[in-house]
């Protein structure tokens, strides 16, 4: 008879090769027994995708700043924020060979503007660090064992380990392998509760899209505000797109959580200035000058002539009606579109859950979670890949030092 032998026990195994598993690995600051399970045949691929390749990794200013970025939850996750922050995540890639650059708007990049020199980078960190990746094994049971390990099951292997980390992500992307497919396990087996999810960072399709032939044209500081039953539900200014299907751009993308089907939306393309005061620029314009009426709102208003005449064509060309659609543009909302354009899912492993300073389960001594599967999803800009990074750190500081004590006893 063929005696069975016992699983081996790493000192800690990542569910997930994306952006935060990698970072967690990337970070221990000793060498471990450690193993990365991931869903998909390769690492990192969100990551390759993030800036259109270039990897907007964070954004430059004050930490304190960022807070802000993260909605309601913010305040919840300053503590990791503060001690791992975008100077500290510069230094990191930095002292690793991967320089970066800060634009005027505040994005930062690596300096060869190449998402494939981070990941790079963290793989080989990984390695050294002790850990190795076992591809297309996606994650089926998790559970406590007994002897105080955590038992994982993927592709009907059995894994044991003594410090366990969630960081799967969400279900934006799903062909990339970030498919949400993670939370009923959790949510079955440790009885960890989620929060609703759903997309964000998302483009807007409205009824009746009027701004297709100029796909491309992009505005500075417009006012968006969103209505549900005759009822203001938000509002921001910020950077508008217009694309062939839909709207997009920062102002869109990090409001769009806060927009549901049947929503009215509208958009003030010369804000903080109202429609009787463009309906006096209009008339002066026309008074005192001649030609084409975009051309002469162009060099008024300073908006895009192609945009101006689609939108004098919409107003058949009536002062009121222009200033009317130049501050007010109001549109149904269509849909707002699903994980597979969504950036980045909204909800997630429930922040009551987490310690935030060493994104430890409270109820759950050594298991951990970190990045997209939490309930938090910043603005556009690097801020997710930031928490993404602060979370990881707070992590794999935290093992770090739980397997000395261990070792040590």
């Amino acid at each position: 008879m063929t005696e069975r032998t016992s699983p081996m026990t790493y000192d800690c195994i990542i569910i997930g090769a994306g952006a935060s598993g990698l970072f967690c690995s990337a970070t221990f600051a000793k060498t471990v027994h450690g193993l990365i399970l991931e869903k998909t045949k390769h690492p990192g691929t969100k990551l390759l995708m993030s800036g259109g390749g270039q990897c907007n990794v964070t954004h430059d200013g004050s930490i304190k700043d960022f807070v802000g970025c993260y909605g309601k939850n913010g305040s919840k996750i300053r503590s990791c924020l503060y001690k791992y922050n975008n100077q500290h995540l510069r230094e990191f890639l930095h002292d690793g060979g991967v320089d970066t650059i800060a634009r005027e708007d505040g994005k930062v990049f690596p300096k060869s503007m190449a998402a494939s020199d981070i990941l790079k980078l963290l793989l080989s960190k990984s390695q050294k660090n002790g850990f190795a990746i076992q591809y297309e094994s996606p994650v089926s049971h998790i559970k406590k064992t007994a002897e105080g390990l955590w038992q994982v099951t993927a592709a009907e292997k059995t894994y044991l380990c003594t410090h366990l980390v969630i960081a799967t992500g969400g279900c934006s992307y799903p062909t990339t392998g970030s498919d949400g497919s993670l939370f009923p396990i959790l949510r079955k087996s440790l009885g960890i509760e989620i929060a609703p999810l759903h997309p964000a960072l998302s483009p807007v399709n409205v009824a009746d899209y009027p701004y297709r032939e100029i796909s491309g044209v992009s505005f500075r500081n417009v006012c968006l505000s969103v209505w549900r039953n005759e009822k203001k539900m938000a509002e921001a200014s910020g950077d508008l797109l217009f694309t062939h299907d839909n709207l997009s751009g920062p102002l869109i993308l990090n409001l769009s959580k806060e927009i549901r089907q049947g929503d009215t939306i509208k958009l003030n393309y010369l804000y903080p200035e109202d429609k009787n005061i463009v309906i006096e620029k209009i008339s002066a314009a026309l008074k005192n000058s001649r030609g084409s009426l975009p051309k002469l709102l162009s060099k008024e208003l300073l908006l895009p002539k192609s945009f101006l005449q689609l939108v004098a064509d919409r107003s058949e060309n009536r002062t009121k009606e222009i200033a009317a659609n130049l501050t007010g543009d109001t549109f149904l909302v269509a849909s707002v579109a699903g994980y597979n354009k969504a950036m980045v899912t909204a909800g997630g492993i429930s922040l009551t859950e987490i310690n935030s300073k060493r994104m430890e389960l409270k109820r759950y001594p050594g298991l951990y979670a970190i990045g997209e599967v939490l309930d938090i999803d910043g603005f556009t800009g690097g801020y997710n890949l930031q928490f993404a990074y602060s979370s990881a750190r707070a992590a794999s500081s935290s093992i770090t030092e739980g397997l000395g004590t261990r070792r040590q006893d």
